[in-house]
């Protein structure tokens, strides 16, 4: 290693609308971004998390390191869907070294796969949770899913060193950035094209995550069909730009339309932290991704929720180069690098 050469991480973000790749240089004085790219991708390339057209996405990957300059290749990416199960359980007390063996027959009363066809992990949270009993956070992931993603991102010409969880980025970014209050019960939202990740936190704990089919595309599909649109004017209408066809105020309704069955997913994934029993009190919402952008959705669940929601700043206390986002502004890109950001943050042994 050369003296005085300061290691850089890599995110990549791999969606079905968008690649959205990171370079954050960490070192005592805190996180630093270098560099980031958004490279679109065909719709048809990947499909509700699926990918369909393999050599699209390795294209599209190739092509944004290259046009960014990024020249390091080991990065660390993220899976979500429905191949990824996040869930805490109560076992029976034991010792980590025991756990980590007699954890995959615990699971098997947790996870709608069958063990061998899962990778799992898990972190004991609370080692004295009752008599004789320990909390644990369980994850499994489809062996599946991650051989496709790892697949992907070594054809691609990358080594994939970490591959994470979506709701655990987004977690990792609030933490750099933001503070809680004991007990108090955060909602991380991260909007994307095809789904939205939902991750509620609590004591920088994971009380409940869960994937909506609502989103971005849903948005775009209701302006679409209400105000005769094509798909294309209805994301330009998301985006709170000007289409002749109509303005922004007929946007608005459909918009809120939208919000409002947006919120009534939160609340029916609320619901289900009583179950274990959790509050169902939120305290504050934060949103993040390109759905997080779209004109009034912020507003309207302020309103609805009657508790402070703000889009999340995954720059808040990173540092950064204005330079870097031109006459757009980090504010409007920001919250699309979210995941990405988070995974870049990650700590790569």
């Amino acid at each position: 290693m050369l003296f005085g050469k300061k290691k850089s991480t890599v995110g990549l973000d791999i969606g079905s609308h968008q690649i959205k790749v990171v370079e954050i240089q960490k070192d005592k004085k805190g996180a630093r971004l270098l560099n980031y790219g958004i490279a679109p991708l065909a719709p048809e390339a990947i499909v509700e998390g699926e990918i369909m057209d393999r050599g699209l996405v390795i294209e599209a990957i190739k092509n944004l390191l290259e046009t960014q300059h990024i020249k390091c290749r080991d990065v660390v990416s993220a899976i979500s869907g429905r191949g990824v199960i996040v869930k805490r359980i109560m076992v029976e007390r034991m010792k980590e070294s025991e756990a980590r063996e007699r954890m995959k027959w615990e699971a098997e009363q947790h996870v709608p796969f069958a063990i061998t066809d899962v990778s799992l992990d898990f972190q004991i949270l609370n080692p004295e949770a009752g008599e004789n009993q320990m909390e644990v956070l369980l994850v499994a992931v489809k062996n599946e899913t991650i051989n496709t993603l790892v697949d992907l991102i070594t054809a691609a010409g990358l080594n994939p060193v970490v591959i994470d969880c979506g709701v655990f980025a987004m977690q990792n970014v609030f933490e750099t950035n933001y503070e809680s209050l004991p007990e108090e019960m955060i909602a991380l939202v991260n909007i994307g094209a095809d789904m939205t990740n939902i991750n509620f936190v609590k004591n920088s704990i994971p009380a409940f995550t869960r994937d909506l089919p609502i989103a971005g595309n849903s948005c775009a599909q209701q302006i679409q069909k209400n105000l005769g649109l094509s798909f294309e004017q209805s994301l330009n209408l998301m985006k709170g730009e000007e289409v002749k066809e109509t303005t922004q105020e007929n946007a608005k309704s459909v918009i809120r339309s939208f919000t409002s069955d947006f919120a009534g997913g939160i609340e029916r994934t609320l619901s289900f932290l009583s179950a274990s029993g959790e509050s169902e009190k939120m305290s504050r919402i934060f949103l993040s991704g390109g759905g997080a952008l779209i004109p009034g959705v912020e507003e309207f669940l302020k309103e609805h929720f009657g508790i402070p929601v703000e889009i999340l700043n995954p720059l808040r206390k990173i540092g950064f180069d204005p330079a870097l986002f031109g006459v757009t502004g980090a504010e409007r890109v920001a919250p699309i690098l979210t995941t990405a950001i988070g995974l870049g943050l990650k700590e790569v042994r």
